[in-house]
């Protein structure tokens, strides 16, 4: 599983374009990343940025099931979810949110476009 800085940078790239009030889970951020098994190492990414987002919306990633799944930190979990609801998400009474409603589902074109933008930078540095 990939989790060099080069792979962090491209998840960081495209989770900076999901609009505010969209969402993808991990395994969606992996699929388009061309890393169809790599949600953990989308999550360990994440993870990374806690502690100063770097400009990243960390919290419109969620799991797969439509909830915030950030494990050993309630702090954590409960800012992702405030930021959600500040956006307009809301939850229901089991936590879950409306995957289909809220999914950022950008095309193909728009993925290629991010993700060569952010190679060019990371060659450029």
């Amino acid at each position: 599983m990939d989790t060099s800085p080069t792979f962090n940078q491209l998840v960081y790239a495209l989770v900076r374009h999901i609009p505010p009030g969209m969402v993808l889970n991990y395994g969606r951020v992996a699929y388009l990343l061309g890393v169809p098994r790599g949600a953990r190492a989308v999550g360990w990414a994440l993870s990374l940025l806690r502690h100063g987002d770097q400009g990243v919306p960390w919290h419109r990633v969620v799991n797969a099931r439509g909830r915030v799944s950030i494990k050993g930190s309630p702090q954590s979990a409960a800012e992702q979810r405030a930021r959600l609801e500040a956006e307009g998400i809301a939850f229901d009474e089991q936590g879950y949110l409306d995957m289909e409603g809220h999914l950022w589902n950008p095309t193909p074109d728009e993925v290629e476009r991010i993700l060569r933008e952010a190679r060019a930078r990371l060659q450029g540095q």
